[in-house]
Parts: C-alpha cells; structure tokens; sequence
C-alpha cells in the first residue's frame, strides 16, 4: 500500500506540472491572439466559413478585387451626390440590392474614395442576426460588442463629431433602432455630414429618412467570367476547349450574385479539365454549397409569413419565365394566402412590389403598362429548396410515394399521363406545354378535384370536357392564348371561381349564361377576342368584380368595386345615353382605366365630334392612376381630360389618336411618372402647347419614363424650358423617321441616363447630352455623328451603315456594334485611335467579317488586341465565334471558329509558292519557305487540336 500511494503521489506531482505548462502555453497563446487580432481588421483580414462567405465586412479596399462595370460608374455618381452641399443635398443615402450583390463592396469603395473629402469616417457593420456591432475609426478597428453597448460608443462619436462626418451603416436589417440614434444626433445632418446605409429591404431605407436609393445590379456574364475566372485562380492559364462557355453558364446558374460565383470559384481551384468544370455546373448549387444556402437563408427567415409563401410559389414558374404581376396575385389570393385580408388585390400587389424591392423578383416593365418580373436562377432553385416537397418541377414520375406535393409544373404533356396515381391532393396546376390533348384535359380532371389553381395558357387546347363542372375548388382559371371555341355549361358550376382569364384566345365564339352564376368572379378578361359576338350571361349579379377587360358599355353601373376596367368597341354605334348611365365617376375605387375604339380610318367630321361627346360622357373618377386611350378618334380630347380633373395620374398612354393634331398641357400633371405617346399620325411638331402652364413652374416635376412611338411626320419638339423634366431618366424615340434631331431640352436633363432610338431614318446627329450613360441606336440609316456625351459609358449601335464619328465619349466603356450580315468591313471609325479605353467590345457580324478579325495575323486581328480589354464576336444568330482577352494575350475561338481558320490555312497551302528572280530573291525565297514550314506544322497542330475536341 505504501507503494502504491508513493506512486500515486508521483503521478499526480506529473500531471499537475504538465497541466500547469499546458496552462502556461494557453495563456502565452491567448496573449499572442489579442495583439493579432487587432492587427486582423487593422489589414482588412475577415473571418470565413468553410464556403468562403465573409462573416465580417470591414471597409478595406482592395482595387484588384473589385470586379463589375458598374461598381466604378455607380461609386463616382454617388461620390458626386456626396460632394454636393448646400439646401436640398441629400444627407442619407441607401444602397439596396439582394444578398451577396456587392452592396458592401460599393459602400465600401466610396468610404475609400472619400477619405481626403471628410475629416470623420465611421464605419459600422451589423452582424445578419442584428445582435452585434463593429465599428472602425477610418480604417482603424475600434471594438466589437452588443448593439446596445456599441450604440453608446457610436453616440459618443457623432455627439463630437458635428461637421465633416461621413457615416455608413452596413448590413441594416431594422430601422427603430437607427431611428432613434440618427435622430438624437439629428444636428450633424446640416453640417455638412453624410450618411450612408446598406440593406436589402428598401422599406428599411425608407423608414430611416433616405433620400437617394440606389439599386445595386447583379454582375453581367462578363464580368461574373471574370470574377469566376480570378477566384478559380486560373490567372494566365489557358482555358482550352470549352471551359470558359461552361465557365459562363455557371455564372448564369448563379444569377451574376458575386458571392455565390466566388464561392463556386474557390471550388472550382487547381480544376483545369473540362470535365472537372462540367462536374461542378451540374451540381444544384444550393444543396451542393451550405455557405450559398445559410448565406440566402438568412435572408429568408426575415421575410414575414406571406411573403414567404409569395416567393416560394414563384419557383413553380419555369426558368427565366417572365411572371406578371396580375396572373401572380390572382393565384396567390385563389390558393387563399390573403384570407382574412380586407383588401386582397392591394395586399397582393404589396407583397408582389416588396419581392421586386428586395430584388428577388427583377422587374421587366413594358411600355404597354404590362408589369411583370423574373425569378433569378440561384433563387429559384434556393425556393425550390426550401419549399420541400410542396412544389414540384421536375418530371412528375420522380415523385416519390412518401412525398405529397401540393403544387405541380408540367412542361410536357407527357408528363400528366407519368404523374404517379398517389399524387391526388394538388391545389395548383401548371401547364406550360404547346399540346394538350382532349383526354389528358380529362384525366387532369378526373384526378385532382381539389384544384384551386389551374392555368393552361398558351396551349393548343380547343375543347374544354363538360366535367370541368367537377372542379368544385377551382378558383382560378386561366385559359389565354388557347383555341378554344366556347365555355360549357357546367362553368356554372364553378361557385367558388375568383379569375376566369380568356384573354387573346383567337377562336372564342361565344360564352354561356352561366358564367352569369359565378358570384365569387373578381376578376374577369376577355380581351383580345375579335370572334366573340356572343355573350349570353350578365354582369348584375357579378358584385364582386374588381377587375374587368374586354367589356363593352352595357351593365357598368352595377359594377361599384372596379378597381381596373377596360371598354372596348367604342364607335359610331356607341350611345351617349349608354356613357353615361355607366357612371364611372361613381366608381370610387377605379384606379386602372383603358378605353379602346373600334377601328375606323377616315370617320367624317360628325362621327368625330360623336366619339368627342361619347368620351365627354365618360368621366372617370379624380382617384385614376393609370389611364390609357386607344385608338380615339374624336376631333378633340374631352374636357375632363386635364390636370383639373386628373389630379393624381401617375401612368398615361395615347396611343393612336391619329386626328389630334395637338396634344394638351400635359406637362400641368404634377404627379405624372410614365408618358407613352403612340401613333399620332397628324402630328407634325410639339411645341409649348404640351408643356401648358404648371403651378410649379416646372412642367412634368415626377416624370421618369417617356417613349415616343410610331410619329410619322413629327419632325421636331420644342417648348420646354431648362427647368423641365428634372427627373427623366429614361427616353426611347420608335420609328419617328422625319425627326431631324434630338430635342434641344435634353440637354438639360441632368438625369437621363438611357436613350434608345430606333427607325429615326432623317436623325443624323446625337450630342450634347451631358448625363447619358446609355445609347442604344437601332436602323437609322443617315445617323453621322454621336459627340459630346462626357458621360456615356455603354454604347449599342445597330445596322447605322453611315455613322463616321464617334467622338467626346471620354468615359465611353462599353461598346456593342452589330453590322449587316452583308458587311465586310469594320467601321472606320473605330479603326481610328480613341480618346476613350473600352473595358468590352462586343461585335455581331458575318462569319466573313469575323474571320478577319479572329487572329493575330489577319486584317484586324492587331485592331481587335488593342481595342478593348475583353472582345466578344458573335454570329447574327447570337453563338459566340470568338473572344480575346488582353491581359493573357489570348484568342478563344469556338469550334466553328477553328474549323473555318483550318480551312483558310489549307486554302493558304495550296498557293504555289516559288523563289522569285527580284532584288533581295534568295531571302525572300527564303522568308517564303519559312512561311510554308509554319503554316504546315500551324495546319497539322489545327487539325489534331479539332480532332482531339
């Protein structure tokens, strides 16, 4: 036993001193790490997670880094607003934009850029779940802690900081608390200081006082490639084969999101074959890559309830589908996610704006007024995703049996016969397939009568089966586009039914009485049907329409809860008495009006003054937003047509009013944001008359969008004054082909940023537009010269065989030059040296042109190396032919591209060659030989490199 315990005592003594040295070293460790971490952020160092996503942003600016076109131009308009003082300069800023879009990366090259302009920089960095602030002095790293406790620390600098500070609070999730301390400090804001926030939810940035938004945009193909290619670390490798189209799509599966790209390009390291790279692309991203699918996740668990369920329904539609707004809302409301909601249309279309503003839905606006959006690639398959085994797109025979979906896309009509028979509970039905047949509209039938949404558009369906009556839960029914015939009587029985869509279905006759039975109807189109001249049901007891399209003038007084209506078919035979018992003034609600005439081309003048006094009759309500006349004939607009009555309209389109030869004083609507005006044929000049006589003193204060379209005698535009339009920012001029020139007022737009023109065949000069950033110009055969645009920096130029001068376009960085098919030759002046540096040129032209453009050693090839840091040349039919990068000095050229330069070689070779008896024949017969040697092994090494592909 003494033994023992001696032993025992030993061993204790052991460990003890081997834990104390073990104690020791922790301590001597810890002690290093605190004098390494402050030297961490001091370098710009951020912690990462196993996907390479930052947990920690901190405004250290790397130049190298910083990939995208638009990060420069963005960072030096807004470093322009900053520098801006005096009354009416803005104080805070928003930059707003979807997760891992480069918000922060923007923030933080202006931080940068204007460290000589303030005295005070602080940059403050919200962790994603709100509970913990970093705050940096310049670029000095002060402290990490709680919000509460760093919300001290912030107070205490901006209490002595009252001039000359520059603020910017990243990754702002909620405003109450910024609220409050923005406000405390509410002095600093007329000293000269600024404020810059970061967030994705633009709402946010509203609620905390800002002025300027900006949006920032996902990275085009081009850059995202070369985002991908620097973080794949390929650096002056050599992408052979197809590495780089594989290398594109994958950025395009990652929606251009510079943080999913980086992630996938950091897995994408030491992989340099093609299969390799094919192997990634065919990954799903979301599941493949947890740091992409936390990193969106965490934005998703910010969404209320209902707007989750919004943006998980949008997955359903197919890649790249364009989603409109009205057809999205209507399935949203029929599948019963607004129940309990006292206004189901506006919750809707709130829920549909916030998907835009938080750029999970990106808007596609048409100049016809039709709203719609797309779902971004990496966020559709982030919804598909999370929404499990409710929403299924892929072929229905994959359906497992313990799955049990709810909702289904079909894009094959095979498919419905594949859909597994323990799938019966679907509440919603798409069907994107240009056939269906008869019994596979049966069969769906048959077995889901549980369907609330079932939408069948752009189908070739031509019968609808009588037990379409068995569908008791359908609310929803959508049958545009199709050719179908007529409506069965068993429609009627559709009690439940909310939207009935017939829209542009070419073959409609005729629609049953019974439609007359379905009181729950909401909404109801039947536009664009030139056939249906009978219409045997009435509206009297359809209360509870909202929305109607493609009715005529009878039974509108019924109709108290219209909010969107349009009346076709107005004409000569319209009654005045049949206008005016529609009592539109009555209808409170009405926010969306169009009225459409029937066709008529030379009315004489009685019939005019007819339509005058049937429109007169219409008075729409003061509460109109959106107003649109088609093809209004009348000698004159009606009386109420005027800023007098037209108080708040936002949206106006005149299109075809082809017997007004002048147009009102618009430009008296204060709250005017969209102006479309179409095919006035008689119109030759607009001039003061237009802008009328604003209260303000500024003609069209909110306008921001005006397109001019088919104007075919218009030559000029005159009247305004430089004061006008403070706001436009975009401008599109269609086939006006008399106009001379651009009108002279645009020059004092400070905020036009894009100008398209197309068909403007008299047009010869573009300048002297100091804002513009983007021209497009398409088909306008005498256009000469583009000069004097200081701030251009994208340019499209389409088919303008005469254009020879392109010049004061000192920030020009973009260049797209499609020729005619017919053309040989490059423009000549882009053969001459310019005063601008393109970042990209992107040539269409025939395979002819490009071929002389696609190497080193032929007529451009020199020109098509020094012309830009990245050239893409492209067919007419829109397949890459070939592509140079300067910074590796290489061509990538398609396989059809080496196929033809294999063939010019081979044509090369057959050329006899022979010593020539002239001064200097031995060695020009020897530079001859040398020649042939290379062009062989060139023809050999050609060949065996398409062979090999």
């Amino acid at each position: 036993m003494e033994e023992w315990d001696a032993a025992s005592i030993c061993k204790c003594v052991k460990e003890v001193h081997i834990r104390c040295q073990i104690g020791n070293d922790i301590q001597e460790l810890n002690k290093k790490l605190d004098t390494i971490i402050p030297a961490i952020h001091q370098l710009g160092l951020v912690a990462e997670d196993q996907s390479g996503i930052d947990i920690e942003v901190g405004p250290h600016h790397n130049e190298s880094n910083t990939i995208g076109r638009g990060v420069g131009s963005d960072c030096n308009d807004l470093v322009n607003l900053l520098r801006r003082g005096g009354e009416g300069a803005h104080v805070l800023f928003a930059i707003v934009g979807t997760i891992g879009v480069g918000k922060s990366t923007l923030a933080c090259k202006i931080y940068h850029e204007m460290r000589s302009r303030f005295r005070i920089r602080l940059w403050v960095n919200i962790s994603n779940d709100s509970r913990r602030i970093t705050i940096w002095y310049g670029n000095k790293f002060i402290g990490r802690a709680g919000m509460s406790e760093q919300r001290e620390v912030l107070r205490h600098y901006l209490n002595d900081s009252t001039r000359n500070l520059l603020l910017v609070i990243d990754n702002v999730g909620k405003a109450d608390d910024w609220n409050q301390l923005l406000a405390a400090n509410e002095a600093f804001r007329h000293c000269g200081c600024k404020v810059i926030v970061t967030t994705r939810d633009e709402n946010v940035a509203r609620m905390m006082g800002a002025t300027h938004f900006h949006r920032v945009k996902c990275l085009n193909g081009d850059d995202g490639w070369l985002l991908l290619h620097k973080n794949a670390n390929l650096g002056g490798t050599v992408t052979t084969g197809n590495i780089q189209d594989v290398g594109r799509s994958i950025v395009q599966k990652c929606s251009g999101v510079p943080m999913a790209i980086r992630t996938i390009g950091w897995n994408l390291r030491g992989r340099s074959r093609e299969d390799e790279w094919e192997s990634i692309h065919s990954q799903d991203f979301i599941s493949s890559y947890p740091g992409i699918r936390d990193t969106i996740d965490t934005m998703y668990m910010e969404f209320k309830y209902r707007l989750k369920r919004c943006f998980l329904y949008c997955s359903l539609y197919p890649e790249q589908f364009v989603i409109k707004q009205q057809c999205a809302t209507q399935q949203w409301i029929a599948e019963g996610f607004f129940e309990g909601s006292p206004n189901l249309e506006e919750e809707a279309e709130r829920c549909f704006q916030e998907l835009i503003e938080r750029g999970l839905l990106l808007p596609e606006h048409e100049a016809n007024g039709v709203v719609g959006a797309r779902m971004p690639t990496l966020l559709r398959s982030f919804a598909l995703y999370r929404s499990g085994d409710e929403n299924c797109v892929d072929n229905p025979s994959r359906i497992s049996s313990t799955s049990k979906p709810w909702r289904l896309c079909i894009t094959d009509e095979e498919e419905i016969e594949a859909i597994p028979v323990y799938v019966s509970r679907l509440r919603t039905l798409f069907v994107f397939a240009s056939s269906l047949r008869s019994s596979s509209l049966d069969l769906i039938i048959e077995r889901f009568p549980n369907l609330r949404v079932l939408d069948l558009r752009d189908t070739e369906v031509e019968t609808i089966p009588r037990t379409l009556g068995r569908l008791l839960q359908l609310r929803y029914l959508n049958l545009s586009n199709t050719k179908i015939r007529k409506l069965p009587q068993s429609i009627g029985n559709l009690v439940m039914l909310q939207f009935l869509i017939l829209q542009n279905c070419p073959c409609l006759t005729q629609i049953t009485s019974h439609v007359g039975r379905l009181q729950n109807l909401r909404g109801l189109d039947i536009s664009g049907t030139p056939e249906l001249n009978d219409v045997r049901f009435r509206l009297l007891k359809l209360t509870k329409l909202n929305r109607l399209h493609g009715w005529t003038l009878e039974e509108l007084c019924a109709l108290r809860n219209l909010t969107s209506l349009q009346i076709l078919k107005l004409g000569r035979a319209s009654s005045i008495e049949d206008a005016h018992q529609s009592r539109l003034q009555e209808m409170d609600n009405l926010r969306e009006l169009e009225l459409c005439c029937s066709s008529a081309d030379q009315p004489p003048v009685d019939v005019q003054e007819h339509m005058k006094d049937v429109f007169s009759a219409l008075r729409p309500p003061q509460c109109l937003v959106s107003l649109k006349l088609d093809g209004y004939y009348g000698n004159g607009f009606p009386a109420w047509f005027s800023v007098s009555h037209l108080t708040v309209l936002q949206r106006l389109t005149l299109d075809g009013c082809v017997h007004c030869q002048r147009l009102p004083g618009l430009g008296e609507m204060m709250n005017l944001k969209f102006l479309a005006i179409i095919g006035f044929s008689e119109l030759t000049e607009i001039n003061y008359e237009l802008r009328g006589a604003p209260a303000t003193g500024v003609a069209f204060p909110l306008l921001e969008q005006l397109f001019l379209e088919r104007m075919q005698n218009m030559v000029s535009w005159s009247g305004l004054v430089d004061t006008d339009m403070p706001l436009l920012e975009r401008l599109q001029l269609d086939n006006c082909p008399m106009m001379i020139s651009v009108p002279s007022w645009l020059q004092h737009c400070t905020t036009l940023k894009s100008l398209k023109i197309q068909h403007a065949d008299a047009l010869q000069n573009i300048e002297n537009l100091p804002a513009l950033k983007e021209l497009q110009v398409h088909d306008s055969s005498n256009l000469k010269r583009i000069f004097n645009l200081r701030r251009l920096e994208d340019l499209i130029i389409v088919n303008c065989a005469s254009l020879s001068i392109v010049q004061d376009v000192p920030l020009l960085r973009i260049l797209h030059l499609d020729l005619d098919e017919h053309t040989t030759q490059l423009p000549e002046w882009i053969q001459k040296k310019q005063s601008f540096t393109l970042r990209r040129l992107e040539i269409v032209g025939s395979e002819d042109l490009l071929d002389k453009c696609s190497s080193s050693t032929v007529r451009y090839g020199r020109l098509i190396k020094d012309a830009a840091d990245h050239v893409y040349a492209k067919l007419h039919g829109g397949s890459l032919y070939f592509s140079y990068t300067k910074s590796i000095g290489m061509f990538y050229r398609s396989r059809r591209c080496r196929e033809s330069f294999s063939m010019q070689g081979a044509a090369i070779l057959a050329v006899p060659v022979a010593p020539r008896r002239v001064h200097g024949g031995w060695e020009t017969w020897i530079k001859y030989t040398l020649c042939a040697i290379f062009l062989i092994v060139s023809q050999f090494f050609v060949q065996w490199a398409v062979s090999s592909r």
